[in-house]
């Protein structure tokens, strides 16, 4: 897993290449708690280089909801495989999280 860390104006980007599991999930955790100290309104992710989710990574994603919006950040992910967005609409994760197409999608949350 390597995670290439943009900051934009109000956006952190974790952009997410490989498989998030339980041996790479710690490392996600850590850049999200180190989002969550910026002054940032959106903490984005980039799925497009996502190959594989795991439970365990999908547990560090929930795990955060709370807290993220108790400071008012929004979390949106992007550009997810269908095979990646199957796993989050199985579970009703689209239900808990914004899941879009693109980042000049997640650009238009910002309107």
């Amino acid at each position: 897993m390597e995670i290439i860390i943009e900051e934009e104006p109000t956006a952190y980007i974790l952009r997410l290449r490989g498989e998030l599991d339980a041996s790479t999930c710690l490392e996600v955790d850590k850049q999200i708690e180190i989002a969550m100290t910026k002054s940032v309104e959106h903490l984005w992710v980039d799925c497009q280089e996502l190959r594989y989710i795991s439970s365990a990574g999908l547990g560090v994603l929930i795990s955060h909801l709370g807290t993220l919006e108790a400071r008012s950040i929004s979390l949106v992910l992007y550009g997810m495989s269908s095979q990646i967005k199957n796993v989050f609409e199985l579970l009703g994760l689209h239900h808990l999280m914004t899941i879009v197409p693109s980042k000049e999608d997640a650009l238009m949350q910002l309107r």
